[in-house]
């Protein structure tokens, strides 16, 4: 007799997720280090035991370590349009990549005085698959680099530094009515062309890179600027 769906996805989501070390006391830890709100204005929960999860209505997935790289709820409306337009959760990204994504919008904002430009964005950057992160395909299975022969037209910054058992603390968090950012606990994310489709230089995006003096810009300073506020 074939397996029923349920039974099929509950062991899909034992492989895929890893039991949750995040507790009542690591959250709080977050609270006192400032970047979390208290459990009653933030609305998070840890998980009690469980082995994968299971949001309620209204709740999305996050890890830790997001926390630590200028993560925040209510989701940056420009994160919410990259995950439409790739086409993946926010449980899907890595750590790194919401760095990476926090000190764009970041740049745009202090340094440029724009709002996060999404043509820009896409000319700087491409996403790409990270490979069985603790052995899943949906925890962390996508990052962001910037595409070939940017390295040095953009921030000179280590983005894609070593995490250890990150995928590890996740909890829940509830969205303000009305928002929705996509998390799909049990989504295994496909390549699609958007990950890799690029406008072409010119129009405001090369505008944007002519005015920009980058050789004037320090990469871990504008991520430090951005991380101490």
């Amino acid at each position: 007799m074939a397996k029923s769906d349920s039974k099929k996805r509950a062991e899909m989501m034992a492989k895929e997720w890893k039991k949750s070390r995040s507790t009542t006391r690591s959250l709080n830890d977050l609270v006192q280090m400032g970047l979390l709100h208290d459990q009653e204005l933030g609305g998070w929960r840890a998980p009690e035991g469980e082995s994968y999860p299971d949001p309620q209505a209204g709740e999305i997935v996050v890890f830790e370590d997001f926390f630590k790289r200028g993560f925040g709820v209510p989701v940056h409306p420009f994160l919410q349009g990259l995950l439409l337009y790739y086409e993946i959760g926010i449980c899907n990204l890595h750590p790194n990549s919401i760095l990476l994504v926090a000190s764009f919008i970041h740049l745009c904002d202090a340094y440029v005085g724009i709002e996060p430009h999404f043509d820009l964005f896409r000319y700087l950057f491409c996403l790409r698959k990270k490979g069985a992160v603790g052995g899943s395909k949906i925890a962390g299975g996508v990052y962001l680099n910037l595409h070939d022969r940017m390295k040095n037209r953009y921030l000179s910054c280590p983005w894609n530094t070593l995490l250890t058992e990150w995928y590890k603390r996740w909890f829940y968090i509830r969205e303000e009515p009305g928002r929705a950012t996509f998390c799909d606990v049990g989504y295994i994310h496909e390549k699609r062309n958007s990950w890799i489709d690029r406008p072409e230089y010119r129009g405001q995006v090369s505008e944007l890179m002519d005015l920009i003096d980058w050789s004037c810009l320090d990469g871990p300073g504008v991520v430090g600027n951005f991380l101490a506020r």
